[in-house]
């Protein structure tokens, strides 16, 4: 894939994921790691989380070049990655040769914050992904 789908949805931990597996969802959507989680976090973290998912992942390393080639090198297909050059330039080369793509920014995405999640907050994520009339 070598773009991304309009809308991504943030996770921060496996809460949403029954929302959005039941959800059926028609429309193309991708998810990324929550907002600042992914140097905090790390890369094994995101691939216990995004296990199993046929949605393009997401992964945001930060400012962190090394967390962001590990990324890349380990097979994920999209990171974010924010640091100054010379880093960038080395992960945008790694990105090249594995076959991955990176993001210099991050890209908008649905952040529904931390569950539980209350019938308006679920109503947002529907309506987001919900197919234009």
């Amino acid at each position: 894939m070598q773009h991304l789908p309009r809308r991504i949805v943030a996770l921060s931990d496996d809460s949403l994921l029954p929302l959005l597996s039941q959800s059926g969802f028609s429309v193309p959507y991708a998810v990324i790691s929550g907002e600042g989680l992914g140097p905090i976090m790390g890369f094994p973290w995101w691939c216990a989380l995004t296990e199993g998912l046929t949605v393009p992942t997401i992964f945001d390393a930060g400012y962190a070049a090394s967390l962001a080639a590990c990324a890349l090198r380990e097979g994920q297909k999209w990171v974010i990655c924010t640091a100054d050059a010379p880093s960038i330039e080395t992960v945008r080369d790694i990105a090249r040769q594995c076959g991955g793509h990176l993001l210099t920014t991050r890209p908008a995405a649905l952040a529904l914050g931390r569950p539980p999640y209350n019938a308006y907050r679920i109503g947002q994520l529907h309506q987001y992904l919900a197919p234009e009339s």
